[in-house]
């Protein structure tokens, strides 16, 4: 990256000066001044380093001002100080015009990170198996999977994982709703469960079973059966609407079947006990999460000698650590804030390394219709389903919008201000801008080949550098994305280069009689594309030839 190389002609030149030999340049850092005036890089290395030569900071800033200056480099423009003692740094043109080639070289590579190999195990969306996906779920899939796409990116080896509630109280319920809407079919009395579910689905999943099964002993076979077909049924449907959004997983991990059915609750609970968290209380079995970083003690065991929603998520995340995670991260919506310290706490006694456990929060998303919210209460079936949405609003549009706010905050999704070509539709802005280059490209082939012989020194218009210089960030955006689990800023860049790229576009033409300037400009917009394709497949979203 252009920032790493910077970095480390800084660095050369102060370690080969005996004054600043001994300094740590492992705090060496460097940011993008918001004022571009300032220059194209800053450093506050002076200002960390002062105290430990015993000097001002704007004194040690000139210093190593004028060691920089001493070496002539001409990768660098201008090397400027300011107070308190920020060191700003312009680099030269001609840098920014050879490093443009980068990109093409590197292609769909570029802004990529290899060999770091670790593991992560990134679990998302996790719906309960009782329904259709809904808009809630919608933002948790297209953060998690965009997530997942810039880790994979960065270079980590990622699984993704849902987890299947397949077991407990809800599972009862729709077993006996499902046995009700059955009833319903074969034109018998029927009773849905008290706080069963009401949703039209079952309806669809009772049609089915009727017509599949000898219809005279359906009501014969007992819960499990129901449940069963009703959730087998209901998981195929939450893989095809996943589809749709171009979101699959590489584990489907049953909570029955791995945690009910196998010894994993047992081998747990002796752990906790061994290492001394377990007491009882109310004929009930608590976990001492207080004792490890929690503000309170938990049940894990009833009175009825059930574990609790909360012991079964224990041994899952412990099942977690022992597959062999460098890396665990929790997709979550917000309301489940409160669950973390516990969790934690309990990963703790059992002394798994919590720095390897990262949760990213999401905040409820509203939708908006007619100016009036819109219910999304699976139980009362009246709410809009993943589907519903599909049918009326575009995949990108969809899937960009999820993405296009930092996670922790609300969202309010007006269906009618988002409607595809609105000038509320982000992504049109930016896909646009893509199709707008490939219809210069495919017009003309002049510098779509081979590099050698195009002199990029002929694009030297301040908004040709201004594009190059924006273009050549991207490595650092996704770097910072992908370690802070923040695909927002990715969308963010995309919506500011795309602006900068309209304006080009109106103000240059590309195609011109001089044909070295149209080479160089060909390539500009050769690297354009493949940052606006790369950008976007991280978040989900296609890059149109045409619109």
């Amino acid at each position: 990256m252009l920032k790493d190389k910077v970095a480390n002609k800084i660095k050369e030149f102060l370690a080969n000066d005996s004054k600043f030999s001994d300094l740590d340049f492992s705090k060496l850092s460097l940011s993008i001044p918001r004022n571009t005036e300032h220059g194209d890089y800053s450093t506050n290395f002076a200002l960390v380093s002062s105290g430990k030569l015993k000097t001002r900071p704007m004194d040690l800033a000139r210093d190593i001002l004028e060691i920089i200056n001493r070496n002539k480099d001409p990768f660098f423009d201008n090397i400027s100080v300011e107070e308190p003692g920020f060191i700003n740094f312009k680099i030269s043109n001609n840098v920014y015009q050879e490093y443009l080639k980068d990109i093409v070289i590197k292609d769909a590579k570029f802004g990529s990170s290899t060999g770091n190999g670790k593991k992560v195990l990134i679990e998302f969306v996790s719906a309960n198996p009782t329904g259709l996906l809904h808009l809630g779920h919608l933002r948790n899939a297209a953060v998690g999977d965009s997530i997942a796409r810039m880790l994979k990116f960065s270079g980590y080896n990622v699984t993704k994982e849902y987890y299947i509630n397949d077991y407990g109280n809800q599972i009862r319920l729709l077993a006996e709703s499902l046995k009700a809407r059955i009833a319903e079919n074969l034109g018998l009395d029927f009773e849905l469960p008290e706080g069963g579910y009401k949703g039209d689905y079952l309806i669809d999943i009772a049609k089915e079973i009727v017509s599949s099964s000898n219809s005279n002993s359906i009501l014969d076979n007992d819960r499990s059966f129901f449940s069963d077909f009703a959730i087998e049924y209901l998981k195929k449907e939450i893989i095809k609407d996943l589809k749709e959004l171009d979101i699959s997983f590489d584990s489907w991990y049953s909570e029955k079947e791995k945690v009910h059915d196998s010894d994993l609750l047992l081998e747990v609970r002796e752990l906790i006990k061994a290492n001394n968290g377990l007491y009882e209380k109310e004929n009930a079995e608590w976990i001492k999460t207080s004792d490890f970083g929690d503000n309170d003690d938990w049940v894990i065991r009833k009175t009825d000698n059930t574990s609790t929603y909360f012991m079964n998520d224990i041994a899952y995340h412990h099942d977690k650590y022992r597959r062999g995670f460098d890396l665990i991260v929790n997709i979550w919506g917000a309301d489940h804030h409160s669950h973390i310290a516990r969790l934690n706490a309990s990963m703790n006694l059992l002394s798994n390394d919590l720095n390897k456990l990262k949760f990213v929060l999401i905040q409820f998303v509203r939708l908006i219709k007619d100016g009036k919210d819109v219910s999304m209460s699976k139980r009362s079936g009246s709410y809009t389903t993943i589907k519903d949405m599909l049918d009326e609003f575009n995949k990108d549009l969809v899937r960009f919008m999820m993405v296009s706010r930092s996670s922790d905050s609300h969202f309010d999704f007006d269906l009618d201000k988002c409607r595809e070509g609105s000038d509320d539709n982000p992504i049109f802005y930016i896909q646009y801008a893509s199709a707008r280059i490939n219809s210069i490209l495919s017009k003309n082939k002049e510098g779509s080949g081979s590099l050698d012989g195009i002199d990029l020194s002929l694009l030297k218009e301040e908004q040709e550098i201004r594009l190059i210089k924006k273009m050549l960030n991207f490595s650092d955006v996704v770097l910072e994305s992908s370690n802070t689990m923040s695909p927002h800023k990715i969308a963010f860049y995309l919506q500011e280069l795309a602006k900068i790229f309209h304006s080009y576009y109106k103000n240059t033409k590309v195609l011109v009689d001089d044909l070295e300037l149209t080479k160089a400009r060909i390539v500009l917009l050769r690297s354009l594309k493949i940052i606006f394709t790369n950008g976007l497949n991280l978040l989900g979203v296609s890059s149109p030839e045409r619109m």
